[in-house]
């Protein structure tokens, strides 16, 4: 049954449609449009009022009243977050630090939240008496990321004044993971070489883990397709990371660090290792759970450090002998390298003290999974360039916050 005339001239909202409800004439909002059989459909959203007596009368909405409210989460949250709160302050508006806080707070504590259900468990929090009438709509959210991304540059600031509160002592992890993008509409989105397996888009996350202090400094966003090597120059000059020891991995290019402390792996593939005579090691660790051979070599003004693990060789010249594609002449080019790994570093350090620094390492692995699978931030839930980027500033603040909540119940 069409809608009559007089109905459709009828005076109401822009972006609705009529349609018949019982006795009365419903309109719906409409909230977008999908993909459906070659063409896009529009999608309706809730009923906001009726035609009646040739005039639209908009639906009166109940206001829920919440007597019971969630306070135990919120205070532990709170008691590890303070500062986030303090340093958003000195870079946002009181508004603008109000709801960055309150978003990334309620992610934390409720993992894989999405923004349409941020308001009901903003309501539901004892935050909200703290932190009064924020705007959490769907809505109102989708112009707030939009708003933070045109002035990325306060993120950028924030993250900067975190980053100039490391010791230079400190110890500093960092490491990129994938997460999902489909999006068509944002210029983050691309393949990575792991994706394409997959034929499912990525955008490639950075972040900085302080090792010492067990508390993470800050993330961002890069493209699916941006390689470590590339991003990480990158990332240390707009973070502004100058101070610290980095451990980072084999992706990494030292030329890039400046004043910064480092150490991390070589490929095996390496010329200075032959040039340096890495693999001629005579002086052993005191470690009987792991015998291993070591070498000190400063050369160039860094110092190496060479390994091997005695354990480690057996198994990989046993495997090598064992494979089908073994040769008499790859396993004499091959033998000496088994068992061994080598770390370049500017920190004239015990080759014991270079073993232990990086073997802490494994620790930004941990907070990567924790970001994906506890926090289940494994995935992008926006669209455009400015909201992901937005997006992607609030993850980094419900990591912060999150981990520390983790920390505070091992301590």
């Amino acid at each position: 049954m069409g809608v009559p005339l007089e109905i459709r001239q009828v005076p109401r909202p822009k972006n609705t449609v009529i349609k018949k409800s019982g006795s009365k004439w419903a309109v719906i909002e409409r909230v977008g449009c999908v993909r459906k059989n070659g063409s896009n459909q529009p999608k309706e959203g809730k009923v906001i009022g009726h035609i009646i007596d040739g005039e639209f009368i908009k639906k009166e909405e109940i206001k829920k009243e919440i007597s019971f409210k969630y306070y135990g989460d919120y205070e532990l949250t709170k008691s590890v977050s303070q500062d986030i709160l303090s340093d958003l302050k000195e870079v946002y508006t009181l508004d603008f630090a109000n709801h960055l806080y309150t978003i990334s707070l309620l992610r934390s504590i409720n993992p894989k939240i999405s923004y349409s259900n941020l308001e009901e468990t903003y309501e539901e929090s004892f935050i909200s008496n703290e932190f009064q009438n924020l705007k959490l709509s769907k809505n109102n959210i989708s112009k707030f990321l939009r708003s933070v991304g045109l002035d990325y540059g306060k993120a950028l600031l924030f993250i900067r004044n975190r980053v100039k509160k490391i010791d230079y002592d400190n110890r500093i992890a960092i490491d990129g993971m994938l997460k999902n993008n489909n999006s068509r509409i944002n210029s983050l989105n691309d393949f990575s070489f792991k994706s394409k397996i997959k034929n499912s888009k990525n955008i490639s996350i950075i972040v900085a883990f302080n090792v010492s202090t067990k508390d993470v400094i800050c993330s961002l966003p890069y493209p699916g397709n941006c390689v470590d090597v590339t991003s990480f120059p990158d990332f240390l000059e707009k973070t502004g990371i100058t101070k610290g020891i980095i451990i980072g991995d084999k992706a990494m290019n030292n030329e890039y660090f400046g004043n910064v402390g480092f150490i991390h792996p070589l490929k095996r593939s390496s010329k200075i290792l032959d040039k340096i005579d890495a693999y001629n090691m005579s002086e052993k660790l005191d470690d009987k759970e792991n015998p291993t051979w070591y070498k000190k070599v400063f050369y160039e003004d860094k110092y190496y450090y060479c390994f091997r693990d005695v354990k480690r060789a057996f198994k990989e010249e046993h495997d090598f002998m064992s494979s089908k594609k073994f040769s008499k002449e790859r396993y004499d080019k091959m033998k000496h390298k088994f068992g061994t790994i080598a770390y370049v570093s500017d920190q004239d350090i015990t080759c014991q003290e270079a073993l232990n620094m990086y073997k802490q390492r494994w620790e930004i692995e941990l907070v990567n999974d924790f970001y994906k699978n506890t926090l289940e931030l494994d995935s992008v839930k926006v669209h455009d360039d400015l909201s992901v980027y937005a997006d992607e500033f609030i993850n980094m603040l419900t990591l912060i916050i999150g981990y520390r909540i983790k920390n505070k119940f091992e301590d």
